[in-house]
């Protein structure tokens, strides 16, 4: 089995062969043309939009139709870069968005043989980087792709990340944070700072462990140590962003996340990091079902039965050497 590190330089490499293989008006775009083993080709601020794939032969207006999937103002810092999923995201869901395509994914299987999304998705409406403002979140919750039809689908995307985001509480720092005092937690979930509640997240209002116990089997009215949402905190915040109505109700028959992930990563094979908090996670849902999975390699090797599409899983295999047909 390769480390990751292998896994980054591998992928590294391919970015960069893909760049050589363009035009040389191509290298123009980009903040440096000085193959590196460990450093992706990245794109100039001005330019990152040329890290979203679009056909050869697209009309300006329907590159314009694919970058507006996603709003300027929500691309990630590092969206210039080759190894953003969220470009890869955007790549994907905003063509099959602005082509009218979506209905391509209805029979998409997911890893456990579940409907990766739902047969009418057609119908429903895909939006890159939705945020969820119903959880009592200062910041709310922002989910990759948000589908929302007969059923509500949070898509989490994942490309060369090593695992998923842990909650940030037990990474506060005395005279570094300036919440330190009143939001550090050391880990558990235990009454802890002179706070009431055993979450440093409920104190200020987060209502996580007002769902918890009705989807999950962790009980909200007893210490636990470890908190079992430190580690797999992204997982189930984007659970409960699925499964907890806006109007505040539990509706798990209708909901679940489904996590896209590189195949080749080891952080999500048996054993990676990313691996683990996904069976942490998962193991402790009173219904399964509300946690998928499906690999980059078997969402592009669905849509390719589209004649119509061959040109989208060419250029993504062109630029990230999925190794499919």
């Amino acid at each position: 089995m390769s480390t990751y590190d292998d896994y980054i330089g591998s992928l590294v490499k391919q970015f960069w062969d893909y760049v050589y293989s363009q035009p040389d008006a191509y290298l123009e775009l980009l903040d440096s043309t000085n193959r590196d083993k460990k450093r992706p080709p990245v794109f100039n601020k001005s330019e990152v939009a040329h890290n979203i794939l679009t056909a050869s032969d697209a009309t300006p207006d329907h590159r314009l139709a694919v970058e507006a999937t996603l709003p300027r103002k929500e691309r990630h810092r590092y969206f210039g870069s080759m190894r953003s999923s969220q470009a890869l995201a955007q790549s994907v869901f905003g063509n099959l968005t602005a082509l009218g395509k979506a209905s391509v994914l209805s029979e998409l299987e997911s890893d456990e043989g579940l409907p990766a999304f739902f047969d009418d998705i057609g119908n429903a409406t895909l939006q890159l980087e939705y945020s969820v403002d119903h959880l009592g979140e200062p910041r709310p919750t922002s989910i990759d792709l948000w589908v929302d039809g007969t059923q509500r689908i949070a898509v989490e995307c994942k490309l060369t990340e090593p695992d998923f985001g842990t909650c940030s509480r037990p990474r506060l720092r005395a005279n570094k944070d300036a919440n330190y005092e009143r939001d550090y937690c050391d880990g558990n979930y235990t009454c802890q700072q002179g706070r009431n509640s055993r979450c440093s997240l409920t104190d200020i209002g987060v209502r996580y462990w007002t769902y918890i116990p009705q989807i999950l089997s962790w009980e909200s009215t007893t210490d636990i140590r470890p908190c079992p949402l430190k580690d797999t905190y992204q997982l189930i915040r984007n659970v409960l962003a699925a499964c907890v109505t806006r109007h505040g109700e539990i509706d798990m028959g209708n909901a679940h996340v489904l996590v896209i992930y590189d195949a080749r990563n080891p952080a999500f094979q048996e054993g990676g990091k990313g691996n683990q908090q996904w069976i942490a996670a998962k193991s402790a849902l009173r219904d399964q079902g509300n946690m998928r999975s499906c690999s980059w390699q078997r969402l592009i090797s669905h849509i390719a039965k589209d004649s119509e599409l061959g040109w989208l899983v060419s250029e993504l295999n062109n630029k990230y050497s999925f190794g499919l047909k």
